[in-house]
């Protein structure tokens, strides 16, 4: 019986993983996604926070606090993992920009890979495998279906678009037992992390990431709401792409599951301030 659900855990990632980058890359017209992305001082400032700083602080909790080898190994992917399919619904929920957040979604997915690939082997320890194992998933449940999305951007009043809405909430219908099934089958584990520095440490990294993102998007005010957002929502699916295929330790999703549960609680409080005080509003709209 476990291994046939960890069996259908596996075909649900699968379906949630592809299913969410084709909602992204059918989300906006290429015109759209490309236009933010002419502007070089966001795509500068979002490269720096989420390739060079997050991997640097990941690492920097790591030799300070003492994680479980496992739980720093989660938290290292997460690290170099941008370009969570999560943050045009998030700024969507929050009237922020959606054409930069999908800009946002598309240029970091493209960068994490490129990158996981080839800084993984060199930050996590006991991962031997080479820098096309990681990629190949990630080019085929990842990338493939972006393009595929973006090649198929549904106009008004196409037939893309009821595709669109197909597909969004085939997304969203998968997300729930996933999250089930990954708690489920690791529960054990999951429950072992409590009195561990395991959530905190997550925590701290996620509203460090996230600080270090408002104070450098201040360079930017139209888009600093929305590169606050990219930079504190990981791209877990990833993370958990290359956890399932080249490690074996179910502790790293463990940790992967517990940060997913620690992102999405922090960044919906955020949202929710957003919208209040309107600060999505006061700044992404003058990027439109």
């Amino acid at each position: 019986m476990p291994d046939a659900l960890q069996r259908l855990t596996d075909l649900i990632l699968v379906l949630f993983v592809v299913t969410s980058m084709l909602a992204v890359g059918m989300s906006q017209p290429l015109a759209d996604v490309l236009a933010p992305l002419r502007r070089p001082l966001p795509v500068v400032l979002a490269l720096l926070v989420n390739f060079v700083l997050s991997p640097l602080l990941a690492l920097g909790l790591t030799w300070i606090i003492p994680l479980q080898p496992a739980h720093a190994t989660g938290l290292l992917l997460l690290s170099v993992a941008g370009g969570a399919p999560f943050v045009p619904k998030l700024a969507e929920l929050c009237s922020g920009n959606l054409a930069a957040s999908v800009a946002l979604t598309i240029l970091l997915t493209g960068v994490s890979m490129v990158f996981m690939p080839l800084a993984l082997p060199l930050m996590v320890p006991g991962l031997h495998a080479d820098a096309w194992s990681i990629a190949r998933p990630l080019l085929v449940l990842m990338l493939i279906p972006l393009g595929i999305g973006l090649a198929l951007t549904p106009g008004d009043g196409s037939w893309l678009e009821r595709v669109l809405v197909f597909v969004r909430g085939l997304s969203n219908l998968a997300l729930v037992p996933l999250l089930v099934l990954l708690v489920g089958l690791n529960l054990k584990v999951v429950l072992g992390t409590i009195g561990s520095f395991a959530i905190a440490t997550c925590t701290l990294y996620l509203l460090a990431i996230m600080g270090v993102a408002w104070w450098l998007g201040a360079a930017d005010r139209p888009t600093r709401n929305v590169f606050v957002l990219g930079a504190g929502c990981r791209n877990i699916a990833a993370a958990l792409v290359v956890a399932g295929t080249n490690l074996d330790d179910p502790a790293v999703t463990v940790m992967l599951i517990v940060a997913a549960l620690v992102t999405l609680a922090v960044l919906l409080v955020l949202v929710r301030a957003m919208r209040r005080h309107g600060l999505i509003d006061a700044t992404t709209t003058e990027a439109a």
